[in-house]
């Protein structure tokens, strides 16, 4: 029978429609081949091998027949005859599904085939579990064939095929036909033809077999995601969870773009699975190479391409950790790891997508925090780790490659987030917010990040929040909320945000148009918010003040409304913001008119100007009648703002003011001359309170800048404005100029008794009577110093007066500003002398505190008294200018001749210069009033400060040292300069170094310090770069200190000034150098000149140089700055300081070589130092030829004064030093990570770059530890300084701690000879003298001529007390200085107990993890390990003795004290039992360094404070200190007081 006729017998049989008719199938199924049967399910599914597409049969309801005919077959008992033919249909139905999958889409009726190929997988599925394990097997690897040939699966199979492998899987032993040694498929059942065996195969093997094989095809890169989708449905083994995971991940990098963000979602859901870590791994490995490749791709429309895939990547990372937060996890964790090192051992390290991922999980509220933490803490230690490697010269070589490089992150985010990354903008906002305000609590507490660090950190998001706000409108909204609300709760980072609201402004104030109302808002809550916050926040304002009406309109009117409040505060912060307003509009006034636009379009906006102008003044007006307190700020901000050159030519409010002003000063002028003061100052202080109620100096102040101000514009001679105005305007200035004549004259006449005041009487503010002299007196001398300001001004600008070009004005005389000067100067020294607050201390400690006078004035007054002797000579100066020119400069230094030659008035002009560079509070600003007010000086301006740097540097510092090494002798130098010591205070060369130091430090925060080099040199050269101009002014600096300590009497203090200034340069210097825009000449002349800088400091600290502590501490840390960046070809000097020293191998032996030479040079001259001492105090003389052998020339300076002092800022260095190495040892431990990861699997190479690193960082810890055996052999350390040095002993162990534990976790590091040496030099040599140091420092023990005696006290050794240490005094006296010196006692037991317990626990700590190196590598270290058996005691303090006990003997019978102590001595040994009074003993030095011998030493211990500090002499008393031994034998003696190692306590 032939399959046609075999399928209507089928259709026959089936149409009866009975239960019978399927058993009938199933009988006649038997009967049929599998070839018929193939043939039927073929006809019957309509599929021809010729035709594609033509249906031939009516459907599948002949396959469906047979497949319930043989399922029938096999219910009835007929078991293999029904599985025989049940998986010869299965096996067709599938081979015909697999043929269907080549036709394409277009080729089949559409939807016809789908329908039945669903039909029959229906059928497969319900007779799965029907089938024969061969058929099973037949079935699953011809899917597998299929897959192999076509690179993918039909689609029908989908939901198949995972239960097929199940079933597959669960099937036992199965016999497996095999030919040779390859797997067979056919199912002959001849199972001895040929050379054919069999082989016995368990069902999960034969599935392992078929995933692998999968896995091992080549996949149709558009069927990719099908096939993923195929195998995450399928139930897997952890070892083919991680083949099919690698196959995936490699499939990832093969599909196309559209492809990508499917494939990634299937790779998501397959993580469920396990392997998440690795998933999330291959992912972002894929992503970063294709951006690498499209940043490298010159068409940008593929770039946008991968950014939009790229954000619908992360959403579908995102959605995937909604539903599994162990993946979020893994990403957060991936992020860790790739933050501090590569994965795969690159050093790219973080990439752009991944943080973008970071920041899209953060959307999650579970991993916000997790999130934040993370990309903080990797943004901060990426930007420390570079500043750090910066500053760590000689670790630059080993240090990998920084893993994250923060501003290449968010950069690359920020310009990626308007081409599909818009949903991680958000949370990149809130992480540049939270890090600003981290940055700001941070620097407030011990951070582990550096100052530099936080600032870099802090501008870097400034400029992702700016870039982020230009770029994307949805964030603005929230970002101004962010601002205000920090700015309105007056939050540590306000000024930083204000700083960023002025620059989103500045850059595009239009699209802060919509936020208008909330910045108004903010002045709602003016009672919380400084009056410097309002300025800072309407400065930010000013150009959407400008341009826009509505906002200006109603910030005035909130102003308006605050200004007349009842809080005296709000007003005063309401009347700052309304100068900002004021000064805004006459600056943009005065550009308005110099502009180039439209003459309709100026005048309009001018008129506007000028109307909010008058408005402001209004309102300014009204506040000249309120409280003093607001009358002060008001002329203080308004001096201030005539200052400003913009302001002092505007004559528009030049006049508006002037009027209003001149009306109130006739309330308190004198017209009548008869009164000797032409100021009513009684008027200005209340009659009953004796309250200021009219601050007259500040307003005096402020007319005479409107005076100055109006004389120099020539308002008179305006042609613009009508006759009339002009001749009243020429009145007013005349007029003006009159009053000042006039009052500045009869000024200069007065007496200090002209005002009722008495120069002997009461000034204390405690009392009415002296509170009434004080203000009067302040008030005087306020007005004085403005009369003084105003003849300055005047006779500066003489040209604009006519009575001054006639030579007939005596207020343009030199003479009168003197005048006038010696009035304020003796009034002044009345109030500095005896003016007292309650507590009887003085109010005013010096004459500057007085004065009123601006910056910008006292460097006016500064250029013609200290004149620069260049710019005198060359009329071509770049100085000169068209208005100050030449001839003007020389002719006005000639009238400030009497000006120069007074020296206490150029004393007073720096004095009050250099209070206002460095922001101090004058006195009359702060007291006096009603209610205690205080305000803040704004920062000086940066153009006057390199005005006033370059004065005096060349005016005073560089003209004095040029003086002093001119060959001509007949040069002469100023008054000022030639009586340098004639007068009482701070000379002028001194106040001159000081000025010039703090410019420095103020133009150093605003990073401007190359400006000031290049301010102080370029006029007298050509322009050269920053580096280099730096570089000449520490050339020109060391030859300026040079000359200083070159004179006699030697200028101690301006060399310290000088020496900071050049630390501050030197700093800078190196920090330029280090940039990568700096070429390699340019580094190699830095490099040139901080080695030059170095030589220097070494020859003048072992010069001839005074014995002054401040000066060494400055030339120290001035070496100490310029020691990383030493160069050691440029360091080898034939002869100085270095000449004697052997250089090496040592890579540290030149850097280090400048504090090896002063540590040693110290320590030589303490040996010399205590030589002398123990001559004087019976030293013999064995001891000192031997000690006067090691006597070394120049050393002189290093004394008992100055060696603690210098040792204190040697043990800050160490300090730092320790900083850096931990934080090396931190990155070697990355580098061996990112080595081992980077070798290849089965390498066993040793890590060789690591451990080169490893061996430098070992050689470095030696290096230190040798320095710090010469500090501990430093006799005379002092108390602090001693203290200093042992805690550098314990954070030396702790970095070699960490050393040792970074060698334990990483096993491929060897146990290298450097890191022997260190090991012997610390746990060996440094250890032995701290446990004999313990004794000398803490008890008085040990002999003073050698190491083990150097931190002992002077009078513990029994050298000569300090004068007034000594026992003299009475009885009184006596005892309470015995009832002090045991209170003293005990806390210095306890606090110097918990200092050597904390270094005998981190000894200790040390020794135990080098045995554990040790057992780990096999190699015996416990030699080099030395134990001591002074290292185990306590000292009692209730063993104590009172001293008050013992006083009366001691004073009574002093020639008998020895004896007693030793009849004492002699008591407790009897008392004592016998074993122990067998061992104990006094032992000498020799006994307590020997770790063999058993003893209990019997010590005295000094009680009192230190002999060179106290004042008050106290008595030696006895302490019992119980030392164990570290034998054996003493353990079975303990009776309580003695106790083993095991049962030691640190206290």
């Amino acid at each position: 029978m032939n399959s046609a006729q075999l399928a209507e017998t089928l259709d026959s049989i089936a149409s009866l429609g009975r239960e019978k008719s399927f058993a009938e199938i199933g009988q006649l199924l038997v009967d049929q081949d599998e070839i018929t049967l193939y043939s039927l399910v073929e006809t019957d599914l309509g599929i021809s091998s010729n035709e594609y597409g033509s249906s031939t049969s009516a459907g599948a309801s002949t396959t469906l027949f047979m497949f319930k005919g043989a399922s029938t077959l096999i219910e009835k008992g007929a078991a293999s005859a029904g599985q025989r033919a049940l998986g010869a249909i299965a096996a067709a139905c599938v081979a015909q599904v697999c043929e269907d999958s080549m036709v394409s889409e277009e080729e089949m009726e559409e939807g016809a085939a789908t329908r039945k190929w669903a039909a029959v997988c229906d059928q497969l599925l319900e007779s799965l579990p029907q089938q024969s394990p061969r058929s099973v097997i037949d079935i699953s690897f011809r899917i597998l064939a299929e897959l192999k040939t076509c690179g993918s699966t039909p689609s029908p199979f989908h939901g198949f095929l995972p239960m097929l492998l199940d079933t597959l899987g669960a099937i036992g032993q199965v016999e497996i036909l095999t030919k040779g040694q390859a797997l067979a498929a056919a199912s002959t059942q001849d199972k001895n033809a040929g050379d054919q065996s069999s082989v016995m195969r368990s069902g999960s093997s034969l599935k392992a077999y078929w995933v692998d094989s999968a896995c091992a095809y080549r996949w149709d890169p558009k069927s990719s995601v099908a096939v993923c989708a195929l195998l995450r449905e399928i139930v897997l083994s952890d070892r083919q969870i991680q083949s099919v995971a690698k196959r995936m991940l490699r499939q990832l990098k093969m599909v196309e773009y559209t492809e990508l963000p499917a494939m990634v979602y299937q790779l998501l859901l397959f993580a469920r699975k396990g392997l998440k870590h690795e998933i999330i791994a291959g992912i972002f490995e894929v992503f970063d190479a294709l951006e690498n490749e499209s940043m490298q791709h010159e068409q940008r429309k593929r770039w946008r391409e991968l950014g939009d895939i790229e954000g619908t990547v992360m959403l579908h990372i995102n959605y995937s950790i909604k539903q599994d937060f162990e993946l979020g996890s893994a990403l957060i964790a991936y992020g860790k790891d790739k933050s501090e090192m590569a994965v795969d051992g690159s050093a790219h390290g973080i990439s752009a997508f991944s943080f973008a991922c970071l920041l899209s999980l953060a959307r999650i509220h579970r991993f916000e925090k997790d999130v934040s933490d993370l990309l903080r803490a990797a943004i901060l230690r990426s930007i420390n780790d570079r500043i750090s490697l910066e500053t760590t010269s000689w670790a630059r070589p080993y240090v990998p490659a920084m893993p994250f490089d923060a501003q290449r992150l968010l950069k690359a985010t920020v310009a990626r987030a308007s081409y599909g990354w818009d949903q991680v903008t958000q949370s990149l906002i809130q992480l540049c917010l939270g890090l600003i305000d981290y940055t700001y609590s941070a620097a407030k507490r011990s951070s582990k990040y550096s100052h530099e660090a936080l600032v870099e950190s802090r501008q870097l998001c400034m400029e992702t929040l700016r870039t982020a706000f230009s770029g994307h409108a949805f964030v603005r909204a929230e970002l101004v909320d962010q601002i205000l609300s920090r700015v309105m709760f007056q939050e540590e980072s306000h000024e930083c945000f204000l700083d960023l609201l002025r620059h989103l402004a500045s850059d595009d104030h239009e699209s802060l148009r919509d936020y208008h109302s909330k910045i108004v808002s903010v002045f709602d809550s003016i009672s919380v918010i400084t009056p410097a916050t309002v300025e800072k926040l309407l400065t930010a304002a000013v150009p959407i003040i400008l341009d826009d009406s509505q906002f200006r309109s109603s910030l005035l009117l909130v102003l308006r409304k605050i200004l007349f409040t009842h809080s005296i505060d709000d007003r005063r912060t309401a009347l700052s913001g309304l100068f900002v307003l004021a000064k805004c509009f006459v600056v943009d006034l005065d550009t308005c008119q110099v502009q180039n636009m439209d003459e309709r379009v100026r005048k309009q906006r001018a008129d506007m100007l000028m109307s909010v102008l008058l408005e402001i003044l209004g309102l300014l007006r009204r506040c000249f009648m309120q409280q003093p307190e607001v009358r002060t700020m008001s002329y203080e901000r308004l001096a201030l703002m005539l200052d400003d050159p913009c302001v002092g030519r505007n004559r528009f409010f030049l006049n508006a003011l002037c009027g209003t002003m001149q009306s109130e000063f006739a309330k308190y002028y004198n017209e009548n001359k008869a009164y000797e003061s032409p100021i009513n100052i009684t008027q200005c202080i209340n009659p009953t309170t004796h309250k200021v109620v009219m601050p007259i100096s500040s307003f005096l102040q402020c007319l005479a800048k409107l005076a100055s101000n109006l004389a120099a514009t020539g308002l008179g001679s305006n042609p613009t404005t009508s006759s009339s105005s002009s001749s009243a305007a020429t009145l007013l200035v005349q007029s003006s100029q009159d009053i000042w004549k006039d009052v500045c004259v009869r000024f200069s006449k007065t007496q200090i008794e002209d005002f009722e005041l008495d120069p002997t009487g009461d000034y204390s503010i405690g009392d009415p009577v002296g509170l009434r002299n004080y203000n009067t007196a302040l008030m005087v001398s306020g007005c004085l110093d403005a009369s003084l300001e105003q003849a300055l001004t005047h006779c500066i600008q003489g040209e604009a007066c006519q009575d001054c070009s006639n030579g007939n004005c005596e207020l343009g005389s030199p003479e009168m500003a003197m005048k006038l000067f010696s009035k304020f100067a003796r009034i002044a020294d009345v109030l500095c002398s005896l003016c007292l607050d309650d507590r009887k201390k003085r109010i005013i400690s010096s004459p500057s505190e007085l004065s009123l006078m601006s910056l910008q004035q006292l460097a006016r007054v500064l250029q013609l008294v200290l004149p620069d002797k260049h710019r005198l000579r060359n009329e071509m100066h770049p100085l000169n200018t068209p208005e100050n020119g030449h001839a003007w400069y020389v002719s006005s230094v000639d009238k400030a001749s009497l000006w120069s030659g007074n020296q206490a008035f150029i004393k007073h002009i720096l004095e009050v210069t250099l209070a206002r560079v460095s922001c101090r509070l004058v006195a009359s600003r702060n007291i006096n009033f009603s209610t205690n007010v205080t305000t803040s000086l704004p920062a000086p301006d940066t153009k006057v400060l390199l005005r006033t740097a370059y004065i005096v540097y060349n005016g005073v510092l560089a003209y004095y040292v040029n003086s002093q090494g001119a060959a001509d002798m007949d040069v002469e130098l100023p008054v000022y300069l030639r009586t340098r010591s004639s007068t009482r205070g701070r000379s002028v060369l001194q106040l001159s170094a000081e000025l010039l130091l703090s410019c420095a430090s103020m133009l150093s925060t605003n990073d401007m310090l190359d400006e000031m080099a290049a301010a102080v040199l370029v006029p007298h050269s050509s322009p050269i770069a920053r580096e280099e101009a730096t570089a000449q002014l520490l050339s020109n600096l060391c030859t300026m200190v040079t000359a200083f300590l070159s004179q006699k009497p030697v200028a101690a203090k301006e060399a310290v000034h000088i020496l900071s200034l050049m630390n501050l340069l030197a700093l800078r210097l190196s920090r330029l150098s280090s940039l990568p825009s700096v070429d390699s000449h340019v580094q190699g002349k830095v490099y040139r000149s901080i080695n030059s800088v170095v030589g220097w400091g070494l020859r003048i600290v072992f010069g001839e140089i005074p014995e002054d502590s401040s000066l060494l501490k400055a030339l120290f840390v001035l070496l100490t700055t310029c020691q990383p960046f030493l160069q050691p070809m440029e360091l080898l000097f034939s002869s100085g300081a270095l000449a004697n020293m052997s250089h090496g191998n040592e890579p540290d032996l030149v850097e280090l070589a400048p504090v090896n030479q002063i540590v040693s040079t110290v320590r030589s001259a303490s040996k010399i130092q205590l030589a002398d001492t123990l001559n004087d105090s019976g030293m013999n003389a064995k001891d000192k030829d031997d000690n006067e052998e090691e006597e070394e020339p120049n050393l002189e300076v290093f004394t008992l004064r100055t060696i603690p002092a210098l040792i204190t800022v040697i043990s800050m260095w160490f300090k730092a030093e320790i900083h850096r190495i931990e934080w090396v040892i931190s990155q070697l431990s990355r580098c061996v990570r990112i080595e081992t990861a980077s070798r290849p699997p089965h390498d066993s190479a040793d890590l060789s770059e690591s451990i080169v690193f490893e061996r430098r960082v070992c050689l470095r810890v030696r290096s230190l530890a040798q320095i710090l055996d010469q500090l501990l052999s430093i006799h005379f350390t002092g108390k602090v300084s001693g203290d200093l040095v042992i805690r550098s002993l314990n954070d030396l162990h702790k970095i070699f701690l960490l050393l040792t534990k970074t060698k334990l976790s990483c096993t491929e590091l060897p146990i290298t000879e450097e890191y022997i040496d260190a090991l012997s030099l610390i746990c060996q040599n440094l250890n032995t003298r701290a446990y004999s140091m313990f004794l000398v420092k803490y008890t008085g023990s040990g002999d003073a001529a050698t190491g083990s005696g150097s931190f002992a006290s002077a009078d513990a050794k029994g050298l000569p007390l300090a004068k007034g240490d000594g026992s003299k005094g009475k009885g009184k006296e006596k005892s309470f200085a015995g009832v002090t010196a045991s209170r003293n006692a005990k806390s210095k037991v306890l606090r110097d107990s918990a200092l050597v317990s904390s270094l005998v626990f981190q000894m200790e700590q040390t020794e135990k993890h080098v045995m554990q190196l040790s057992t780990k590598f096999k190699v015996p270290l416990a030699h080099h390990l030395k134990r001591s058996t002074a290292r185990d005691f306590r000292i009692e303090a209730a063993a104590i003795p009172n001293p008050i006990m013992f006083q009366d003997q001691q004073l009574g019978e002093p020639e008998e004290e020895e004896d007693d102590d030793d009849d004492e001595e002699e008591e407790e040994n009897a008392n004592m039992p016998s074993h122990r009074r067998q061992s104990a003993a006094i032992v000498d030095d020799e006994d307590l360094g020997s770790s063999d011998e058993e003893t209990e030493v019997l010590l005295d211990v000094d009680v009192s404070e230190d002999a060179s500090n106290s004042g008050t002499g106290d008595a030696d008393v006895m302490d019992l200190v119980d030392v164990d031994a570290d034998s054996d034998s003493d353990e079975n003696m303990d009776d309580g007081h003695y106790r083993t190692k095991r049962q030691r306590r640190y206290r």
